[in-house]
């Protein structure tokens, strides 16, 4: 995910049953979609050095680097920037399906911004600083979704000049980074768009998330955090704990009930989370522990974090999502300020991502559309 999380291998669309696995199965938001056919040059990876970064707890970490893209061109009024922030395991390449000439997010009338999120869990080393790249192994502090966004702003503010961002945008993990800044940082934003998301990680998600991390931790090789040589065991059977979240019942029964279908589905898997399993652990962390209202003057309340939003939004849901409920959704729309909902029909969690062509039709026409009416 160039330094990248982008799983490399996933193999193209075909009209097989197999294959119509390996496309869906990529689009979850736990993995990353097979990557759009570039339409244009592809854009130079670059790396930011913020220099010292604190961390909520106080921790400091030096020579702090966000690894990053960026589409299209800064206006003269600096007013047409749009943040895209990665889910777990993916990466600056996220949003690829999104963005071109016509698309949702046009070159031509946007300056796109695509970053590796904090603790970027790929086995590349020129990626946003985490625990691996850093060196500090287990030392690096444990982080919050609240410090991933503050590297965020401190990037496009400080390294980038930004006194102003037209919308920010992510899914699953980032859609929590898309209310946090919302929340965080109100005034320096017009818009968020929030994807498959939940502002308060909730009971069963927090349940499947620590129990993956407690799966990794459990390979021999994990040698508490502080391995040389990256594990890939307990990642790879962590996988098949993470997997049954990301499609519904339905999906399974049409599309996983063959000998050959099941074959592919877990060899899919085990390259899913071939990833660095320290970064992995933290990344789930941070996912685990997430509370929209943890931010300082909520009192631990995400219902009054949300009505605290003034920027606009537009809420994207998935039906069926195995991993934000319904409840968390109709709370979520119902305590933000002239927020607009649209909820589109993929098989659960698995739509959100960029590898299911209808919920990207969806998600094109609408993101589009709700861009072009800010001002």
């Amino acid at each position: 995910m160039v330094g990248s999380c982008r799983l490399r291998k996933l193999l193209l669309v075909s009209a097989t049953a197999a294959s119509v696995i390996l496309t869906s199965a990529s689009a979850l938001a736990g993995a990353p979609a097979p990557t759009p056919t570039p339409s244009g040059p592809h854009p130079e990876h670059q790396l930011a050095n913020l220099g010292d970064f604190k961390f909520e707890n106080g921790d400091v970490v030096k020579d702090f680097r966000v690894s990053y893209v960026t589409h299209g061109k800064l206006n003269k009024a600096k007013s047409n920037a749009v943040l895209v922030m990665q889910y777990f395991l993916g990466d600056h390449h996220a949003y690829d399906a999104l963005i071109g000439p016509g698309k949702a997010l046009d070159p031509e009338k946007y300056f796109i911004i695509a970053t590796d999120m904090l603790g970027c869990s790929s086995l590349a080393h020129d990626i946003t600083t985490g625990a691996t790249n850093s060196g500090l192994k287990m030392d690096f502090p444990f982080f919050s979704i609240r410090d991933s966004v503050n590297v965020e702003y401190k990037f496009l503010k400080e390294y980038l000049g930004l006194d102003h961002v037209l919308a920010v945008m992510g899914a699953s993990i980032g859609a929590q980074k898309a209310y946090q800044f919302a929340v965080s940082y109100p005034n320096y934003i017009t818009a968020a768009i929030p994807i498959a998301g939940s502002p308060v990680t909730g009971p069963r998600t927090r349940w499947f998330t620590t129990t993956v991390m407690d799966v990794i931790a459990l390979d021999p090789g994990w040698q508490a955090g502080n391995y040389e040589t990256n594990p890939l065991t307990g990642p790879t059977i962590a996988s098949r704990v993470f997997a049954p979240y990301v499609f519904t019942e339905r999906w399974y029964a049409q599309n996983v009930r063959t000998a050959e279908q099941r074959r592919d589905f877990q060899k899919l898997w085990r390259g899913i989370f071939a990833q660095d399993a320290r970064d992995l652990y933290y990344d789930l962390r941070m996912w685990a522990t997430f509370n929209l209202g943890d931010t300082p003057g909520f009192g631990g309340d995400p219902v009054a974090a949300l009505k605290s939003i003034k920027a606009r939004v537009l809420l994207i849901s998935m039906k069926d999502d195995q991993m934000i409920n319904n409840e968390e959704i109709a709370m979520t729309k119902n305590a933000i300020p002239g927020v607009v909902h649209v909820e589109i029909d993929a098989p659960g969690h698995s739509g959100c991502c960029g590898g299911n062509p209808e919920a990207n039709k969806v998600m094109d026409q609408e993101i589009s559309r709700f861009l072009a009416r800010l001002k």
